[in-house]
């Protein structure tokens, strides 16, 4: 039964600690991609808005996708890297995903598919690294 409270304990911290590193590297990402579309330069309370929102999908994105890959891609792999490498990767397939959406393509769903890819392709890369390291 101990066993049983420790993995519960450890998941729920890759839920919330990968909620969080979603959040910024989507909020992050989003703003980042509203100032180099945007002209002119949009007001800081606009800026926070898409913050928060980007950073909604991304905490949704991260409390998922961080305790699926901590516990069967990244075992070998020290969290703190873990989690900011996916975090990069997920900013940088999200801003991607911004970019390659097409004029008549869903402007949230494209990023977020780009984002999880971003992820998904550093953590393979992280896990790859480190078994060859």
């Amino acid at each position: 039964m101990k066993g049983v409270r420790r993995i519960l304990a450890v998941t729920a911290g890759l839920i919330i600690t990968g909620a969080v590193a979603g959040g910024i590297a989507g909020g992050s990402a989003l703003t980042f991609c509203i100032i180099l579309v945007t002209s002119p330069f949009p007001s800081l309370g606009g800026l926070m808005d898409w913050f928060a929102f980007g950073g909604i999908l991304g905490a949704l994105l991260g409390g998922v996708t961080a305790p699926i890959l901590a516990w069967l891609l990244l075992r070998q792999v020290p969290l703190g890297r873990m989690f900011a490498v996916c975090a990069v990767g997920t900013m940088m397939g999200g801003v991607v995903g911004w970019f390659a959406t097409p004029r008549s393509g869903d402007i949230v769903l494209i990023p977020l598919i780009g984002a999880f890819l971003g992820c998904l392709v550093t953590a393979i890369a992280l896990r790859y690294r480190v078994h060859h390291a």
